[in-house]
Order: C-alpha cells, then structure tokens, then sequence
C-alpha cells in the first residue's frame, strides 16, 4: 500500500503530525511519501492508495496556496484520500472546504480531522511555555495518532462542523484569504535587533519578504500569507507588531468599511440610473469596486508612506513601540522549514 501526503507547515505543528502519521503508516507495511507544498508547487501525477492532505488553519480555513495547490491535483475517480489540519483551538469550516475541493476532484473521504497544537498566532496570543506547551504538543500528538489508528483501521471518520458554525466562519475565512491576510505583513518591523540575516525572506512560504536599505530590514508585501512565520522563527527575535502601524491600518480600513455602506445609499440615490433591486445591486457593484481600488492604494502608496515615516529618526522610536518583545515564540521542537 503506498500514501502520499502532501502537506505545508509554518511554524512545525503540521509538520510534527505529518512525522506521527507517516510512521504509524511506516510501521504497518506502509510506503509514505511526503510532498511539500510549495507557494507554485505542481502535485504529482501519481494517485496512490492513499492521498493525505495535511495543513494548518488560519482564521477557519486552510491557507489560501494549499487550497490552490488541492485544487491541482490529479483528477481521481473514487481513489481514497484524507484530510488531517493542526489548528490552535477549532477550525470550524476549514476541513470541511477542503474536502469539497478533493471530493470535486473524484477523491472518496475516508477520513478527515483536526489536532489543536500550541497556539502560534503572535497577533494576539502568547506561545505556552514550560509544561503548559508539554501538555499542548501532547494532546495534538495523541489525536493524531487515534487518527492514523483509525485510517489503518480503514473506519470512515469525517470531521463534522456545525452548520451554525460554518455560517459565520465561511465568510470570514473568505475575507482573511481575500483582504485579511495581505494586512498582516504591515503591522511587522524588524527593531534594533535585527542582524540582517535574512533568514526571514528565505523562509518565507509565498515570497513576501525582501530585504531593502543600508543596514538591510525586511518590508512585507501584500501578497503575505499571514502565516506568522517569520516572526516565531526570527533568530534574533526582532520582528515586532508595530502598534502604531496596527492601529493606522485598522483604523483606516475601518473608515473605508463604515464609509462603504454610505458610499451604497449615496450612489443609489444620486447616481444609479436604474431603479428599485437593480439599481440597489449597480450600486453595491460600484461601491465594492470604489472599495477595493482604495484598499490596495493603502496596501501600496498609503503603506509606503508609512514605512517612509517609520525609517526617519525623529519617528523611528514612535514606530517600535509594540507589545510582542514581551511575548515568546514558537517552533514546535525540532521543526526546521
């Protein structure tokens, strides 16, 4: 019997479970081979006895280049697969949506599930340490490993999600993945600590980092995958949160979003030719365009400005102020991207 699992990792909690579940398949007269996800990655073409697609969660759904990635794998006609995501408290919808994408690519679930690993989303949440992250990694470990039992077992298990759960984790993991993530770069600096390795850019999954000035510091595009990476794997651990850029952005798009609601009954009245539904729906198209065209000028030129500021002496000190050099970071133990 042979298994492919294919299979992403941030900060090393996938990655773990990934090892856990090959050799319980190992160790049963399994041959497992592991593919990496890759940002452009392409999947083989093989189809095995068994398609494995492991990953993490954020903010309720798989991140956004493996769900791409699923969505090129071969064409199967009812060959098996599984579906194992880590997760730092509940995925809600995420192993749901992935497995919509397997079963309209002709794969038959014979199991899907989720582990909660130590938490590592170092926006809001400090890592455990200690005997806390002990018990943390041992709780992930043991579901996955009745996890593999299970699969061996060939026992159907599917992870059901509530639909009064997925109502509202839906929508929101569409909007991290459409507008959410590309703002979690610009809440980053790199503070006086910074060595200018540049190990943050080379480790980065979707390529959003490059080193820019004398001394080199990295700057974060739009295209960041919200990943949290480099900020747990720093060496020197000098990637903070700015809160005066957290608090300028979510400001800022707060006013667009609150802005966005009358900019629709303005245009609907003052504009719109057409009249009654019609109109109605012409109007939340131009909003939504107007509204999209003004976040990327913020992602772009409005960022730009602030990473000017940021950069000026007299500013500098303002910009650093963050909260997370109080908060510890996390690898899960031996994990090396």
């Amino acid at each position: 019997m042979k298994a492919i699992i294919h299979w992403f990792s941030a900060t090393g909690n996938t990655a773990r479970a990934v090892g856990i579940l090959a050799s319980r398949l190992e160790a049963a007269g399994w041959t497992v081979a592991r593919v990496a996800i890759a940002v452009d990655g392409q999947p083989t073409a093989d189809i095995p006895d068994l398609t494995v697609l492991a990953f993490p969660i954020w903010a309720w759904a798989a991140p956004h280049f493996v769900l791409d990635y699923a969505r090129r794998l071969p064409r199967a006609q009812g060959a098996r697969a599984a579906i194992w995501a880590t997760c730092g408290g509940f995925g809600a919808q995420g192993v749901g949506e992935a497995a919509r994408i397997l079963r309209r690519r002709g794969y038959r679930l014979v199991g899907s599930g989720e582990a909660v690993y130590p938490d590592s989303w170092t926006l809001a949440v400090n890592p455990p340490a200690g005997e806390e992250l002990a018990q943390a990694l041992a709780k992930g470990d043991v579901e996955t490993i009745i996890f593999a039992n299970i699969i061996l077992a060939s026992k159907p298990v599917r992870f059901a999600c509530a639909f009064v759960h997925v109502l509202w984790s839906w929508p929101m993991a569409r909007l991290f993945r459409t507008f959410g993530r590309r703002f979690m770069g610009k809440f980053f600096m790199a503070d006086d600590a910074c060595t200018s390795c540049g190990q943050c850019a080379a480790q980065c999954p979707v390529r959003a980092i490059r080193m820019e000035g004398a001394p080199a510091r990295p700057r974060w595009s739009a295209v960041c995958a919200g990943c949290y990476r480099c900020i747990n794997l720093c060496p020197a651990r000098a990637i903070q949160i700015s809160i005066a850029r957290l608090a300028i952005h979510l400001a800022l798009n707060l006013g667009l979003t609150v802005w966005w609601f009358y900019w629709v009954g303005w245009l609907y009245r003052q504009v719109v030719p057409l009249p009654g539904a019609y109109g109605f729906g012409l109007a939340v198209l131009w909003a939504i365009a107007v509204f999209a065209v003004l976040t990327l000028l913020q992602l772009s030129a409005f960022d730009a400005l602030l990473q000017w500021l940021a950069a000026r002496p007299g500013l500098r000190r303002f910009f650093l102020r963050n909260y997370t050099h109080a908060f510890r970071r996390y690898r899960a133990p031996g994990f090396r991207p």
